[in-house]
């Protein structure tokens, strides 16, 4: 009986380990996914606090989106503030637009780490149930 239990855990351990392997895959694939589609709108900027060249990455998306908020905020205030028929809502729609795309590309990299870290948790925990299992089914070969 111990046996079969022991068997049955090694295989919970080595299904672990493939979920494991797919949670850590689309994380990563993900990742690649937001980074080549921002290179692919080659938002670039120079000068601003460290951006050199096109933003491709989660900290220089956050930068970039700070940088036009500040200048959407120099240039026409709040959206709220400005009259239901002002044209420069429609210039303030545009940046507002850019700067929300930015910041979820931030998020959607922060979401992609934290499926990583779940695949190397999961990862961990079929290790861990595949060394159970075998130190179980070995000692009752012993005791056998």
């Amino acid at each position: 009986m111990k046996k079969g239990f022991g068997t049955i855990i090694v295989i919970a351990g080595i299904v672990s380990l493939v979920i494991s392997g797919i949670f850590f895959y689309q994380g990563v694939s993900k990742a690649n996914l937001i980074t080549s589609a921002m290179q692919d709108e080659k938002v670039e900027y120079k000068n601003a606090k460290g951006i050199e060249g096109i933003v491709d990455t989660p900290a220089e998306a956050e930068i970039m989106a700070g940088v036009l908020k500040s200048h959407r905020m120099d240039r026409y205030g709040t959206y709220g503030s400005l009259g239901r028929h002002d044209p420069k809502r429609v210039e303030i729609l545009k940046a507002i637009t850019l700067e929300s795309s930015l910041h979820l590309a931030r998020m959607g990299y922060g979401l992609t780490q934290l499926v990583q870290g779940i695949g190397a948790f999961i990862g961990m925990i079929g290790l861990l149930l595949i060394g159970g299992g075998v130190i179980l089914v070995r000692s009752t070969r012993e005791t056998a």
